[in-house]
């Protein structure tokens, strides 16, 4: 059998010609993240108003507590059902890992106001589920 060329020097080309991409590593979530704003931190005068038109039972109070920023985009979004749908669903899957995650009261307010949002935005045919586009999610009862 002929013996093979070692790896090493194979490898170094490949590297030496490849570019500058292969000395990046992914970058760190929270450096990716926008900068503060006054914005983030207090409700909108527009996420007030959404807030007190949405039933008491639905509206997500200790979210607006805890997150303005969460509810200023919601509030922003709201009427567009795509965007809605796509932000709550950043929300509730931690697809990034490490996340520190909400507390239970926030979860269960996210999941009242994406049901809410759902039934508010699916015409009486359709038997649509907000949560069916999850990939993991099985309904076999697996």
């Amino acid at each position: 059998m002929k013996k093979k060329e070692p790896l090493a020097p194979v490898a170094e080309r490949a590297l030496r010609t490849a570019g500058p991409f292969w000395q990046h590593r992914p970058a760190d979530p929270a450096s990716m993240r926008q900068p503060s704003s006054p914005y983030d931190k207090t409700l909108s005068l527009a996420a007030r108003a959404w807030l007190g038109e949405l039933p008491q039972e639905v509206a997500p109070l200790s979210l607006a507590k805890n997150f303005p920023r969460i509810v200023n985009r919601l509030a922003r979004f709201w009427d567009s059902p795509r965007m809605v749908e796509e932000y709550l669903q950043q929300l509730l899957i931690d697809r990034r890992g490490k996340r520190r995650g909400f507390s239970k009261q926030v979860l269960d307010e996210l999941y009242r106001l994406a049901e809410y949002h759902r039934v508010r935005h699916t015409s009486g045919n359709e038997n649509t589920d907000l949560w069916d586009s999850i990939p993991y999610r099985r309904t076999n009862g697996a």
